[in-house]
């Protein structure tokens, strides 16, 4: 018979070695994409009547992107996937939903609906874009390569289309700053797009 001495030392061991693995085991961090910051105060809250109703069409995203793990490009070939470090949802939600926000604050118009919203109105123009790669590294830059098309509505017609390639440096070795840098890098493609619109719909 086993002392009741022995089992009560080897409890103890067993339950000091259990919680070391437990305060090693390393802990799930989420982020999110931000949108940009409003200069100041607008008349977003209120519809406009003759204002063009803009839909952001069905986004197409890299495969290599649909997962819940942040993914780096450590080199030009290869691609890793942190465990631990994690979207909060899903990227290419996140992307859509901080490339509305922005088209709206730059267009100053909350007639900005996204795929899964239904618009009251009748849409005028739609904002295809493919995602080609959206990724960078924590010591470099991230890359932002995208085709995206203006078409109207009206009569189908692909009213403007154009690739941009963007590129933000990563400011720190840490993945706050290389998900600053994706957020930063969505506005840039959202002035792009607002430009183009303004003048679509000044003319």
């Amino acid at each position: 018979m086993i002392p009741l001495s022995l089992v009560f030392r080897c409890l103890i061991v067993w339950v000091v070695l259990w919680l070391a693995g437990c305060a090693n085991t390393p802990t799930y961090t989420f982020f999110t994409l931000s949108a940009m910051q409003a200069a100041a105060p607008t008349s977003q809250a209120v519809y406009r009547r003759n204002g063009a109703t803009i839909a952001v069409s069905p986004v197409s995203f890299p495969s290599y992107l649909d997962r819940p793990q942040i993914v780096t490009r450590p080199t030009a070939h290869t691609l890793a996937i942190h465990e631990f470090r994690r979207w909060g949802g899903s990227l290419e939600t996140d992307f859509v939903r901080v490339l509305g926000e922005n088209l709206s604050i730059l267009l100053d118009t909350q007639r900005i609906f996204l795929p899964q919203q239904k618009a009251p109105f009748t849409i005028d123009y739609r904002v295809a874009i493919d995602v080609k790669r959206f990724d960078g590294n924590l010591d470099g830059q991230v890359v932002l390569d995208v085709d995206w098309m203006i078409i109207t509505q009206e009569n189908k017609e692909r009213a403007v289309i154009r690739k941009s390639v963007i590129r933000e440096a990563v400011d720190s070795h840490d993945y706050e700053s290389l998900v600053s840098a994706k957020s930063r890098a969505v506005e840039k493609l959202s002035r792009e797009i607002a430009d183009v619109l303004r003048k679509i719909l000044s003319n």
